[in-house]
Formats: C-alpha cells, structure tokens, sequence
C-alpha cells in the first residue's frame, strides 16, 4: 500500500500535466481520493470480497468504554439491560453498506471470545425468551458510538473498515506511538488492485473542478483562448 502523501503526490503529477498552473490543496485531493476509495469499497463491502483485504482492516487495540446509565439511554429497547456499556469515543467513520458499519470483529482483550452484532429488536426477542440465549457477548453501534449491552467490558479490540485510519489508530488507549504517526505517513485505504481506478477517478473530478474555476475566472475566453491559458 501507498501512503497518503504518495497517493496525493501521484495526483499532483498527474495534474500537472493538465496544467503547470494547477493549485488544488493536497487536503482536497487526499478528501475526493478517500471519497472515491469509500464508495468503491463500500460497493464491495457488500458483495463481501472485501474480508479478504487485510491490509484494508484497522486495528484499533484498547478501545476504551463506560458505564453508563441504562434507563435513560435514548435506545430504547436497551433500558432493559442489567448493565450497559458505550464508547467514550465515537468510532472512526466506517463503510456503512447493507451489512452495517463494517466492523469486523469485537473481542475482549482478556478473553479468546468475540461478540455479534445485534440490533436492538433482536436484543428485545433475545430478552425475552423463556430460556434467554447469553446476552453479555452482543455489540451494536449507534451514532458513531459503540455499546456493549449487559456487559462490565471497558477495554475491546476493534477490527473495522475505515478510510480513517490516523483518526482510528488515535483512539488506542495502549499504544501512545499511534498517535505520534503523522496523517500523511499513514496509507491510503484502497486495495491495490483498485488503486489505479481510483487514481484516474480522482483526476477526472479534480480535472473538471480546475477546468470550470478556469471558464469561470475567464467567461469572455473562446475555447482556443481557455486551453491557452490552461497550458
């Protein structure tokens, strides 16, 4: 994988060809690169080809949570908990496709066990079953913010999807050095196989963005005067 800093390097070469007077932030360039690098993995996400890109999955150790008060949670259906548990940080933004926040697992860090997903509706049915199935090994994420219903955890490990990972790697209670790496150093979140597309996606976008700012600082140009000045 390439970094951040080399993925926008790339573009800037590329763009320099449209024009040697092309100033695009590299901030903007990073931001339409991460986009595209979302939508995509998004699309694949769903298709469930995604599991086998490793080096796309963060790893956030020591993820910390509190205790908080059950019965005044705003979901609803978790004010019949015994105990419940939140994030004190949200997480990183993640790929929100048909199968949920594209988390991949959540473990204790003491223990070899792993917990689920579940949606608040099904923590109700599992409620209220007569034999009720362990509901102490379940999470469910909600605006950002992960919850542990039933549960005294406060330290998880989070294997997630993000594009995000300098925001990600920050939130590691344990591991003050991930928050030392500068976002630029971190990689750029793309399988490999798909770099090059979303490298030619980005220059498409950023190429209209430069081409319009151009036609429209200069309305009087004709075409031949406009790729004058472009060149």
């Amino acid at each position: 994988m390439i970094t951040n800093n080399e993925f926008v390097s790339r573009v800037v070469n590329n763009l320099k060809g449209l024009s040697k007077d092309a100033h695009i932030s590299k901030r903007f360039i990073l931001s339409t690169g991460r986009t595209k690098s979302k939508f995509l993995m998004s699309q694949k996400l769903d298709e469930l080809t995604m599991f086998r890109e490793e080096d796309c999955i963060t790893t956030i150790p020591c993820f910390e949570l509190e205790r908080i008060d059950y019965k005044s949670c705003d979901i609803f259906e978790f004010r019949l908990c015994d105990k419940l548990m939140r994030s004190k940080h949200k997480l990183p933004e993640g790929f929100f496709g048909k199968n949920g926040a594209g988390i991949v697992s959540v473990t204790p860090v003491d223990e070899h066990t792993r917990y689920n997903f579940i949606s608040p509706n099904q923590y109700i049915d599992l409620k209220k079953r007569k034999y009720a199935r362990d509901t102490t090994k379940y999470f469910y994420v909600k605006d950002g913010y992960l919850y542990l219903p039933d549960s005294t955890v406060e330290v998880v490990d989070i294997r997630m999807f993000t594009i995000f990972r300098d925001q990600a790697l920050s939130l590691c209670a344990c591991n003050p050095e991930n928050k030392c790496k500068s976002a630029w150093d971190q990689e750029f979140i793309c399988p490999d196989r798909f770099l090059d597309l979303i490298i030619k996606d980005t220059l498409t976008e950023l190429g209209s963005i430069y081409r319009t700012s151009i036609e429209d600082a200069n309305p009087n140009l004709d075409v031949n005067q406009k790729t004058q000045t472009e060149v």
